[in-house]
């Protein structure tokens, strides 16, 4: 990959939901290209930052259809929504193998210091309608976008019995509020 650009489309369609774009990562660093830039969205009402990978689509994976990564978090955890949507978009180019809805990564131990996190779930966005996981729409779908919500290991034990929908129904009901690293676990 020489230059990720998101076609403009694509990057309304992400704008119109995540808030303007703050900053870009380059994939370019000191160590050579990662594969994909990190682009830096914020929303200001509520206080959310949003990470997304920009050219994981192109790189040599399996998966249904091409895929981008986003994790959406409090706005004082940015940092950690950068952390999560890296390490697993390095996992997925190192394994070349892409992830699906209600796909699990997890520890044994915490990922996040302080936390009960051990590891992250991808679903279809909680927080925006169902036109937002695949682009350009659903009838002619090009790239699934892949929501990554940080999960505890009771979460995790409760997507292997249950199902990941079911997980979302309990965060929703429970009125979990899944964009803090910080909360305790649903289940």
């Amino acid at each position: 990959m020489t230059n990720a650009q998101q076609p403009p489309e694509l990057l309304d369609h992400l704008e119109q939901r995540l808030g303007q774009v703050q900053r870009i990562e380059s994939a370019q660093s000191d160590r050579g290209n990662r594969g994909y830039d990190l682009t830096f969205y914020q929303n200001e009402e509520p206080p959310v930052t949003t990470v997304v990978t920009n050219g994981l689509r192109f790189q040599k994976i399996t998966s249904m259809l091409p895929e981008e990564l986003v994790c959406s978090l409090r706005s004082d955890q940015q940092h950690i929504a950068h952390y999560l949507t890296d390490s697993i978009a390095s996992l997925i180019i190192k394994n070349e193998r892409g992830m699906e809805y209600g796909s699990v990564f997890d520890n044994d131990q915490p990922i996040i210091e302080g936390t009960e996190i051990v590891g992250v779930i991808a679903h279809t966005s909680p927080m925006f309608d169902e036109a937002f996981n695949l682009y350009p729409d659903q009838a002619k779908p090009q790239l699934q976008i892949l929501t990554l919500v940080p999960i505890t290991k009771p979460e995790i034990n409760f997507v292997g019995r249950e199902g990941a929908d079911m997980l979302f129904e309990v965060f929703h009901l429970n009125g979990t509020n899944i964009l803090d690293v910080r909360r305790e676990s649903a289940v």
